[in-house]
């Protein structure tokens, strides 16, 4: 097949883009038909049309009497064109018929509800139960006017209770008001641990090809533990991530703010007297254990602070800010990357970053902490503490 110089093409597309969609496609089947062998394809990708449309050009032109058949005035017979399907009230009912004989509630909330099969399993239900075929796209459109979304769950639901937790967050969020910008707002949290090796890891990467990697991920398969820790400032917006290679203790944490003071908190507020630290309940900043609070007097001590804590309550661990402002923006980062070596995490977290102005510094602290170190209450210097009088458990202060 001889194909058209480049200036004897230009020609072509003009003229038929000058023509109604008839003369179009009688134009392209014309021409389609005079190339001969791979003239279909080649013509369809000229004018942009589809070899369809030439075929049905070219029998229209090889048996007139297709062409009595389309209306004076109009461009194609009668019925063609893509059919309104949804148009149809009948269709409609049984579609929502289907839809109600599937659905399926929760109990503790009567306005849910749910549908456990796919659009392509309600299109072939529908057929198999009306005889009509319904595309997948046109019940998924249906089911949005329905007010029915495709969404992912969310993990709300506290598996326990705490009897004052409403009288905490409002201890909580009085705290957070009072505090002027000259002082700190730090929330801290140690994020989910990974591992380094050759493992899998949720994600999608840019990569020349697929990345191989074990087919399961037993432990001994690993080199070593990555134990993420953040620290989260309010008023700065700002990130700081410590990775550590043996345990959240008490020790590491405080080790990680004392960095993040010396090398930041110090020049972001020079003026500052006071600390609001808001962290969990449990883990190693835990507000039952002595070695959390020996370890703040430490902290209190080396930068002159004095320290005010406010614990989330217990099952409200979520609600730390950390976990909706840092995080899962670090979790997103870090999505798809091979843990190959400490070096590689730290790169990958410090990618993260929002819209908003999100920055996040990324630390390596491999140190060696111990676990199993008994503090006992005696050894905590307990009249440097002052308890809220409110709920002393959870709300305490440190002086400098």
């Amino acid at each position: 097949m001889i194909k058209y110089t480049k200036s004897v093409e230009e020609k072509m597309i003009r003229h038929f883009l000058s023509l109604n969609e008839k003369d179009r496609r009688h134009y392209a089947a014309v021409e389609a038909l005079k190339l001969g062998y791979g003239g279909k394809r080649y013509i369809s990708q000229l004018f942009g049309i589809s070899e369809f449309r030439i075929r049905i050009g070219i029998k229209e032109l090889e048996e007139p009497t297709l062409l009595d058949e389309i209306p004076k005035g109009k461009q194609r017979r009668a019925g063609g064109g893509r059919h309104k399907t949804l148009s149809k009230k009948k269709l409609l009912e049984q579609l929502h018929d289907l839809i109600e004989k599937y659905k399926a509630g929760i109990p503790t909330d009567p306005n849910v509800y749910f549908i456990y099969l796919t659009a392509h399993d309600l299109s072939r239900l529908y057929y198999a139960t009306y005889g009509v075929k319904l595309s997948a796209f046109i019940i998924r459109s249906e089911l949005r006017k329905l007010g029915y979304k495709y969404r992912n769950m969310l993990k709300k639901i506290a598996i326990g209770t705490y009897k004052d937790r409403n009288l905490q967050f409002e201890l909580i969020f009085e705290m957070v008001n009072i505090m002027d910008t000259r002082s700190p707002i730090l929330s801290i949290d140690g994020k989910k641990k990974e591992r380094l090796g050759n493992l899998y890891r949720d994600g999608k990467q840019w990569s020349t090809e697929a990345i191989k990697v074990f087919d399961h991920d037993y432990p001994h398969l690993s080199k070593q533990k990555v134990i993420p820790h953040g620290i989260y400032d309010l008023h700065q917006n700002k990130g700081y991530m410590s990775i550590g290679q043996s345990a959240e203790t008490a020790e590491f944490i405080i080790d990680n703010l004392l960095w993040w003071w010396d090398k930041y908190g110090i020049h972001d507020y020079p003026d500052a007297k006071h600390l609001l630290l808001l962290c969990d309940s449990g883990g190693g900043n835990s507000y039952r254990h002595h070695a959390f609070k020996k370890e703040l007097i430490r902290f209190a001590e080396q930068t002159g602070l004095t320290v005010i804590v406010c614990h989330y309550p217990p099952y409200a661990s979520k609600w730390n800010p950390i976990e909706h402002r840092l995080f899962c923006h670090v979790h997103r980062a870090m999505e798809g990357v091979l843990f190959t070596s400490y070096e590689v995490v730290q790169k990958a977290m410090q990618n993260t970053s929002t819209k908003t102005g999100l920055c996040v510094v990324v630390r390596l602290n491999l140190k060696q902490y111990n676990t199993g170190i008994k503090t006992t209450k005696e050894q905590v210097d307990y009249d440097r503490i002052q308890y809220n009088p409110k709920l002393p458990k959870l709300n305490y202060k440190i002086a400098a």
